[in-house]
């Protein structure tokens, strides 16, 4: 996983090729798909959790996306 951006709400993301935007909204956080400039192009989420924040999300980005 490569990090593109973190404002500590929000991070953009590289992993396995695709960029995700990751968000924390204070109670849970959500991985959404996105474009290389880190639009989110897709609102389905594909990984996260409740009660974690983003630095846990980013420091362990497999776990938290979901597989297909």
């Amino acid at each position: 996983m490569r990090l593109i951006n973190n404002n500590g709400k929000k991070a953009h993301v590289l992993y396995g090729g695709k960029y995700y935007v990751v968000s924390d909204n204070g109670s849970e956080t959500l991985i959404f798909p996105s474009d290389t400039g880190g639009t989110i192009t897709s609102w389905l989420e594909v990984g996260g959790a409740s009660g974690v924040t983003l630095n846990e999300v980013i420091g362990n980005f497999s776990e938290f996306l979901h597989r297909a």
